[in-house]
């Protein structure tokens, strides 16, 4: 019971299949009272607040856009009416569509600004800002991507929303740390996961068999693989850790894709 007495708030969590519900398993699972946010799937939120509560944790669901800074903030206020704290936050909530250069659209290029590089500045923000008047420290745990080292066709605006998140976060660890708040990323490569489903690369069996010969391992990540490692960043065995990230890939980007 690694977070045993911590509150810890994950946003785009709503999903059966999804990174940020792997993560709330996992740091509930370690003992952390949860915050779960989505604005795409407000009825799985439910879902998702009985399976934790089922793993002995108190839980909260709130539907909020993190787009809008307003319900930001209103989210924020809203766990501190809950749990009177705020320690560990999960800025996990994204959007892709696989579109080539040419054929981008302004709809999502906006979409995916907005939600990638503007919604996470918005949690981390006012996450911050509790943190710092609480005076306890905390964590703040981004899920970028091997984007942000690797590119990928047809993925150029997504691509450059998680290799912007990668600067963000570093700046924003050398920044809070006077504060006692660590920064660090998770980075996911292929994940079973649904945002995956519209992918050409798995449009089919074939196509699936392809993908994961570039896999080392041989397959794709569980959400809950992707929880382990941020129940690492939001314990004391990361304590003097800032700044960083932590590949999830099964050797992805070792390979010639």
């Amino acid at each position: 019971m690694k977070l045993k007495g911590k509150v810890a708030l994950i946003t785009g969590a709503a999903g059966d299949r999804s990174i940020g519900r792997g993560i709330a398993l996992a740091l509930a699972a370690e003992g952390a009272d949860i915050v779960v946010n989505d604005v795409a799937k407000p009825d799985k939120l439910h879902d998702r607040v009985a399976e934790l509560e089922w793993l002995g944790v108190e839980a909260m669901a709130i539907v909020a856009d993190i787009t809008d800074e307003t319900q930001v903030d209103d989210m924020v206020a809203q766990t501190i009416d809950r749990f009177g704290h705020l320690d560990i936050v999960c800025p996990n909530a994204g959007v892709v569509t696989w579109e080539s250069f040419l054929d981008i659209t302004p709809r999502s290029v906006g979409s995916m600004l907005g939600v990638n590089l503007k919604g996470t500045f918005d949690i981390c923000h006012a996450a911050a800002a509790q943190m710092i008047k609480q005076g306890q420290g905390g964590g703040i745990i981004i899920t970028t991507s091997v984007h942000a080292e690797m590119p990928f066709a047809d993925m150029a605006i997504y691509g450059a929303t998680k290799h912007a998140l990668h600067a963000f976060a570093r700046t924003l660890a050398i920044e809070l740390a006077p504060h006692n708040i660590t920064v660090n990323q998770i980075q996911p490569g292929w994940v079973r996961s649904a945002i995956n489903d519209a992918s050409p690369a798995v449009g089919n069996i074939q196509g699936m068999r392809e993908t994961m010969k570039l896999i080392p391992l041989g397959r794709p990540a569980k959400a809950y693989e992707l929880g382990r490692a941020a129940v690492h960043f939001a314990s004391d065995d990361a304590s003097y850790i800032t700044g960083t990230f932590l590949r999830i890939d099964g050797g992805l980007i070792l390979s010639k894709y």
